[in-house]
């Protein structure tokens, strides 16, 4: 007997549904996919046992014609795609003619569903691949599709699902997901027979994005919304402002044609967009909404759809760059009172059925924690640095009275302008307080000082000769780098001069940086970058060398002229990108201590 054989049906079968469905979650996706393209606005999951056990979805689409029945769930059989060219004009979520077969193959689906042509309503099953008869329905409208006993007949495949709870979060990630890119739908999601997301339908995108924003405690005022037409392409963004930020790019979110999809070099758009608005390290909240031409993508690249090659890429990437560098701006950080009715009532929202038209999803982390325990963090530890600010202030008001007194010409008395800067004092021997106007500010001197420098770097024209050049060597590499770059540096007041393989001198210097030669050395001896690249990474290295440091005194007029120039500034942040003031109102304060007058 021969060693090759053909695979048995149900066999290769369970093998193709392997590469489409791996978790409840995978066959979320296909239903939900399938629900879109039949024109649903309102749309409810159901989940047990975290989907493993039963999922379902119902919608009011319009419904499958019973002569159609007879070929779903078959290998390859769809409606979207009905010639080879369809391929490259791809409107619809769904279209391979793969996701029912496969799920078919490994669960109980059941297809209830009722044509909104024919008025006819019909059962199809097909369990763990046995197909059983078409039968009669009696659904008022729509379709109502479920997967039951995911993997019973593949023990093994089971087994490596995740606890009930993990694949029921999974599943209502993947309905977040889907539900941001369709304002127009409600989405119901219920675990168990309990309601835990109801998202209505939305006149925006923003609005529905901000179902999600707010259960991260993210305030609308915060949340920018951005649009853009292209040549054959639209792009909207919701996306937070310089305030909101975290350390990962799960936030990133990039849709296209309503598809959210893995596309790495649009997420580093929205990075290049934010630039220095958010420090090294932090990543925004953006919701990326991309409308392209169907003939310049294509989705035809993984079974699950998570990918999408676009022609006129480098396009988009430009225009969502501009888009954000344009629309988002920087938000100087307000210390506002801290209101317990509002936490209060958030905690009653969490307590209450979700039973509602809203709910919100996942609470965040802070918000399990004991109330009285948050309401201390806003109190004050140590009230000493307010008695001192309001000492410095009086003493300083005192001293102004008495050198009045001993002037022998009386000066007629001027109301302060209300943009006059009153410097009271220094704290932590690193911010800076000063009063402007109706509020108090905090500036970090060492960050306020850093980007003053590194402005001055920028603006500098005058280079100086250096009598004694000074020597620096490199490997093959950087030797090869500055033969190729070395009139970058030229543009930035630095000559260098190649005496030898590896061995280089620098010839002149812009006069503010003589003080700063070790780092030049240092930085020229292993960085390569482009022009832009080295220009604002070597000076802000050489600004933050020479600022004031945290824990240094500074004296009065220092403080004073810093100030000056601080408040003169367009954009309050170092050249990392870190916001370095901070504000509070009088209103603000006077609420904080209790005082409404």
């Amino acid at each position: 007997m021969g060693r090759i054989n053909l695979l048995d049906p149900l066999l290769s079968s369970r093998i193709a549904a392997g590469e489409v469905i791996e978790r409840p979650q995978s066959i979320l996706r296909e239903f939900l996919d399938n629900a879109l393209d039949a024109g649903a606005d309102e749309i409810t999951v159901s989940i047990d046992g975290g989907g493993i056990e039963k999922i379902s979805v119902s919608d009011n689409g319009s419904g499958i014609a019973r002569e159609d029945l007879a070929l779903l769930g078959s290998r390859h059989a769809t409606s979207k795609l009905h010639d080879p060219d369809d391929l490259y004009a791809i409107s619809t979520l769904g279209f391979r003619g793969e996701a029912l077969y496969s799920i078919g193959a490994v669960s109980k689906l059941t297809v209830n569903t009722k044509s909104a042509e024919t008025g006819e309503g019909s059962v199809l099953v097909i369990d763990n691949g046995k197909r059983e008869d078409i039968i009669s329905s009696s659904i008022d409208k729509g379709t109502i599709v479920s997967a039951e006993n995911l993997f019973s007949d593949i023990p093994a495949r089971r087994a490596f699902l995740k606890r009930e709870s993990t694949e029921g979060n999974l599943c209502r990630t993947l309905l977040i997901s889907k539900a941001l890119a369709f304002p127009n739908v409600r989405f119901t999601f219920i675990v168990d027979g309990a309601i835990r997301l109801d998202w209505p339908k939305c006149s925006s995108l923003k609005e529905r994005v901000m179902f999600l924003y707010r259960s991260e405690g993210i305030a609308d005022a915060d949340v920018e919304e951005l649009h853009f037409n292209g040549e054959d392409y639209s792009i909207d963004i919701v996306a937070g402002n310089s305030s909101i930020k975290r350390s990962d790019r799960r936030e990133i979110r990039i849709y296209v044609n309503k598809r959210p999809v893995e596309e790495y070099s649009l997420q580093q758009a929205v990075s290049f967009g934010y630039g220095e608005l958010l420090p090294g390290g932090a990543f925004p909240y953006a919701s990326v909404f991309i409308e392209d031409a169907p003939e310049l993508t294509d989705f035809n690249i993984h079974p699950a759809k998570k990918e999408v090659k676009l022609r006129n890429k480098a396009e988009i990437h430009h225009a969502i760059t501009v888009m954000l560098q344009n629309g988002i701006k920087r938000k100087i950080p307000e210390i506002t009172p801290f209101q317990p009715e509002f936490y209060l009532d958030e905690k009653k929202k969490q307590d209450e059925p979700r039973s509602s038209s809203y709910s919100i999803p996942q609470s965040s982390s802070w918000r399990n924690e004991n109330l009285s325990e948050r309401v201390s963090i806003f109190k004050t530890k140590d009230n000493s640095w307010l008695e001192k600010a309001k000492a410095l202030k009086e003493n300083h008001e005192r001293k102004q009275a008495e050198e009045e007194k001993k002037n022998a010409v009386a000066v007629p008395v001027e109301k302060k302008a209300e943009d006059e800067i009153i410097y009271i004092g220094q704290a932590f021997k690193l911010f800076l307080i000063c009063q402007k106007g109706d509020s108090l500010y905090l500036v970090d001197q060492h960050a306020a000082h850093e980007r003053i420098l590194y402005d001055e770097l920028l603006s500098q024209k005058t280079v100086q000769n250096l009598l004694v050049p000074i020597k620096l060597e490199t490997d093959n590499l950087m030797d090869e780098f500055l033969s190729k770059h070395s009139e970058v540096y030229t543009k930035l007041g630095i000559m260098l001069s190649r005496k030898d393989n590896g061995e280089w001198e620098i010839t002149a210097l812009p006069a503010s940086c003589r003080a700063s030669e070790t780092e030049i050395v240092d930085f020229i001896s292993s960085q390569r970058l482009d022009e832009h690249e080295l220009e604002s990474k070597l000076f802000a290295i050489i600004a933050c060398r020479a600022a004031i440091k945290s824990g240094d005194d500074i004296d009065r007029w220092s403080a004073e002229e810093l100030l000056k120039k601080v408040f003169a500034l367009e954009e309050p942040a170092c050249p990392h990108g870190r916001t370095f003031l901070i504000k509070l109102t009088e209103k603000n304060l006077r609420e904080m201590v209790g005082r409404t007058i």
